[in-house]
């Protein structure tokens, strides 16, 4: 049936309007004082001014068409998520630490085209970034990631910390609150195998990812995109402590996180349940439930791999597959800065049990240690962390009357003759133990 001519008229009178109703409601989008900008150099400055600012800032300029209703509604409501996330405007109102961590967060959200959002840049062209402008922010921001000397006041807080954990004098499982949404502290993990390990250099943290045995059989078949139901991650976070070498030890344990995937019961949360606990009294992460928006915020530039940053070991990067020996459990690790290498202590039961415990003198007859370094490349999935590239070389420690010395060398791995080395059985079985609870 034809609409008449007057019909449309009507219809057009009054979408006319209502569009005209629908001006006199205002968002109310205003510009709080500037209380302390971001000082940076004056090239990434503009930068930030093009891409960042109308969102997040308190100097929002806005387009003659974003004050169109209903435009302005979802504008102001892009600036008001955008100022409570980060506000350059308000930067002295965060720790070094925090300002720093923003700013990598914010590469990263670049990188991935997460920001400046797409529905933005698409009326706003002069805020998407090129290519040089987004080099410009990264060059900046990894200058603010200097190596740095430990001094002796942050040996003394992870030494404390060993030994209130050898002791027995940090809080158990049983002690540990859940999070908000109700996931409780994992016992046992520490001694799930090896999934990665990272140099987060960003914030002076080393960090090794530990797959339970689902995680470890998906890696194992190649099926992880998506990971399978029962997955678990956990992710374990030390301070490094970097001496005049330059050589990045375990230092105090910052935190435990698990990733735990069930698509039915975590499905509002990308289908993954997230946990965190800090610090020496495992607070849980979180003041409410939405914390856990936080975390798939973060991992959404990895939505395409199921939300996962972390890509597992290759099998020929794996030492066990080299040596022959079972991978054995995490003792500790360790980073070369000038060499460019990480380094993972592996040991078996004997070892594990031995290192842990903080006692005093030679590993038992029994123990077996190994020494796996690999070469680090840039993390692509994340700015300001490295990665393993390849796998260098693998050292083998057998404690029996006399301890026997293997060592493997890429690329062939053809297995040096067993001898006493013992300036390299000295420096592997000093090494002391990560602090990680249970």
């Amino acid at each position: 049936m034809r609409v008449s001519r007057k019909k449309w008229t009507v219809i057009g009178l009054f979408l006319a309007v209502v569009m005209i109703a629908i001006q006199f409601i205002r968002p109310g989008i205003s510009n709080p004082p500037v209380t302390g900008e971001i000082k940076v150099p004056d090239d990434v400055a503009q930068i930030l001014r093009a891409s960042c600012y109308d969102c997040h800032s308190n100097q929002t300029q806005l387009k003659w068409f974003d004050q169109i209703a209903p435009a302005s509604w979802l504008v102001a409501q892009h600036i008001t998520d955008g100022r409570k996330v980060l506000n350059f405007s308000n930067w002295n109102s965060l720790a070094p630490g925090d300002q720093k961590g923003n700013l990598f967060l914010s590469v990263n959200q670049a990188m991935f085209g997460e920001m400046p959002l797409a529905s933005y840049a698409t009326f706003h062209p002069e805020a998407k970034l090129t290519p040089a402008a987004l080099n410009t922010l990264k060059t900046y921001v990894n200058s603010l990631a200097p190596v740095k000397i430990s001094d002796t006041s942050r040996r003394a807080v992870a030494e404390k910390q060993f030994a209130q954990w050898t002791a027995g004098a940090l809080p158990t499982v049983q002690q540990v609150s859940p999070v908000l949404n109700g996931i409780a502290y994992i016992q046992g993990y520490r001694n799930w195998q090896i999934v990665n390990i990272s140099d987060r250099y960003d914030n002076g943290t080393m960090r090794v990812i530990l797959g339970n045995d689902i995680a470890m059989k998906a890696i194992h078949a190649h099926k992880t995109n998506p990971w399978p139901n029962g997955t678990i991650f956990a992710k374990v976070a030390w301070e490094q402590l970097t001496d005049s070498n330059r050589i990045a030890t375990s230092g105090e344990l910052k935190q435990v996180e698990f990733m735990i995937r069930d698509d039915q019961k975590f499905a509002s949360s990308a289908g993954w349940g997230w946990a965190r606990w800090k610090g020496n009294d495992l607070k849980p992460y979180g003041k409410t439930l939405t914390f856990s928006q936080e975390c798939v915020n973060c991992h959404q530039p990895m939505k395409n791999n199921d939300y996962v940053f972390t890509e597992p070991l290759t099998e020929d990067d794996r030492p066990e597959k080299i040596t022959g020996l079972p991978q054995g459990q995490l003792i500790t690790s360790t980073i070369d800065k000038n060499q460019h290498t990480h380094s993972v202590l592996y040991g078996n039961e004997i070892a594990v049990q031995h290192a842990r415990s903080g006692a005093p003198g030679p590993y038992p007859a029994g123990a077996v240690l190994t020494l796996a370094t690999w070469a680090q490349q840039d993390d692509a999935h994340w700015f300001g962390a490295k990665v393993p590239q390849h796998l260098q070389s693998v050292e083998v420690v057998k404690v029996d009357a006399n301890a026997a010395y293997e060592q493997y060398l890429a690329p062939g791995w053809k297995k040096a003759a067993a001898t006493l080395r013992p300036d390299r059985i000295s420096y592997i079985t000093q090494l002391k133990a990560a602090v990680i609870f249970n």
